[in-house]
């Protein structure tokens, strides 16, 4: 069974406020400590679960946090900025099954730890006419592939997005969210405990496909396909509906349809870019 991994930092136990997650701050190393802890108790849930081959995507902002040596030597570790992003990789195929660890709340959600949908950009963004966040967006271009996301680690609020985008999914959880600034976190050494018991049912899980009491499923949705993103600012809206395909409506919204959830998936990451340029 070969096991794709994605790793975000958010959504980590013991992560409570942005300014840890980014590289210049004085906690970053210890956040990066945190991160490689879930990461590795993944892996080694995937391996108890009968994992033969790992690759672990490193998903946080410039996507080069896991220290390699520090990774479980077992898995193969994918670091850059990447075309793909939080899903690259996975498009080479192979792979029975996902794990997301580190993920967090969608943007707009109300109580989310961190909560933001692949950058502060959009303050709400839908897909089929639900919110929705990076696990299900994710989880969209991965099961256009065929791979099913077989569990997602984070707070108790991106485990009830998992519920109702991916229901068949194991949902670990780590920390309870109390605000966007601030969790009430396990301790890492129970967070990782956990995460291992739920990597290992998912592998196991996708091992056994349709004996399986609850089967996995890759996320399929009802062509069209449609999302919409609200920005903070109409300039991104501008900025991020200035590819063919894209239209922009209201002050702050751009949408996009098309039958391709590849299509939709590539154009989402393309609009959070291009408003990424407005200064």
């Amino acid at each position: 069974m070969k096991v794709y991994i994605s790793v975000d930092m958010e959504g980590i136990a013991g992560i409570s406020h942005p300014d840890p997650t980014g590289r210049g701050d004085p906690g970053y190393p210890a956040a990066t400590e945190l991160m490689i802890g879930e990461a590795n108790a993944a892996i080694e849930g995937a391996q108890d679960g009968g994992a033969d081959e790992i690759v672990v995507n490193d998903s946080h902002g410039r996507m080069f946090n896991l220290p390699p040596a520090a990774l479980h030597p077992a898995a193969r570790l994918l670091q850059g900025q990447k075309a793909w992003s939080m899903v690259e990789g996975a498009q080479l195929g192979g792979f029975g099954v996902a794990l997301f660890v580190g993920y967090h709340a969608r943007a707009g959600d109300q109580r989310g730890t961190i909560a933001h949908t692949y950058s502060f950009a959009p303050t709400l963004t839908t897909l089929a006419g639900r919110p929705v966040g990076e696990s299900g967006l994710n989880a969209l271009a991965l099961g256009a592939w065929g791979i099913p996301v077989g569990m997602v680690a984070g707070d108790d609020v991106v485990a009830a997005e998992t519920a109702d985008w991916l229901p068949w999914a194991e949902a670990v959880v780590v920390k309870r969210a109390v605000g966007r600034h601030a969790a009430e976190s396990l301790h890492p050494t129970r967070a990782r405990e956990l995460i291992r018991a739920g990597a290992r049912r998912a592998v196991e899980r996708a091992r056994a496909g349709e004996a399986a009491e609850v089967p996995l499923r890759p996320l399929r949705l009802e062509s069209p396909l449609e999302w919409r993103a609200d920005f903070c600012h109409a300039a991104e809206a501008d900025y991020a509906a200035s590819f063919p395909g894209a239209v922009r409506e209201g002050d702050r919204t751009v949408r996009y349809r098309t039958d391709d959830p590849i299509g939709a998936y590539r154009a989402f990451v393309a609009a959070i870019r291009l408003a990424s340029l407005v200064e």
